[in-house]
């Protein structure tokens, strides 16, 4: 793949518009070399960050924008989800993982969102700049390798 090939989409602070973000970036994957198998994954941690700014950022109030980036150069995928609301007051550093336990008592009830993005991408980034706030993951996005079987 060669420079950058990149859209950015923009939806009003409602989670009924989160889906929308989730359609687009499933069909820009489905149609791009990539590990076809993680498409839902990755769906699912953009569409938890989105949620997040709508939620924890905005407070669920309506009206407010948020915009997603999508980036695809050199077989890697960034996306930076980006709001004007309320901030992180801190960020976690490492992100908290997702429990490792057969007993359901045993998980959080919340936070789940911050798990799921830095079990799914590679690096999972804040920062917060004159009033934006942007999360920003990325990882790896290129055809699996053929293992000598002829299958990948």
């Amino acid at each position: 793949m060669t420079g950058v090939r990149s859209l950015r989409m923009t939806i009003e602070s409602s989670l009924e518009n989160v889906s929308l973000v989730g359609n687009a970036l499933r069909g820009i994957l489905e149609n791009e070399p990539g590990p076809r198998q993680d498409i839902p994954l990755v769906e699912l941690a953009v569409c938890e960050a989105v949620n997040n700014a709508i939620i924890h950022s905005y407070g669920r109030v309506g009206g407010h924008l948020v915009e997603v980036d999508v980036s695809l150069m050199d077989g890697r995928l960034a996306v930076v989800v980006s709001d004007m609301g309320r901030g992180f007051e801190s960020f976690p550093d490492p992100l908290p993982a997702i429990p490792e336990s057969d007993r359901p008592e045993a998980f959080p009830l919340g936070g789940w969102g911050l798990r799921i993005m830095g079990t799914v991408m590679e690096t999972v980034a804040y920062a917060s700049h004159s009033g934006r706030n942007r999360l920003t993951m990325t990882r790896r996005w290129e055809p699996p390798v053929a293992n000598g079987t002829g299958l990948t």
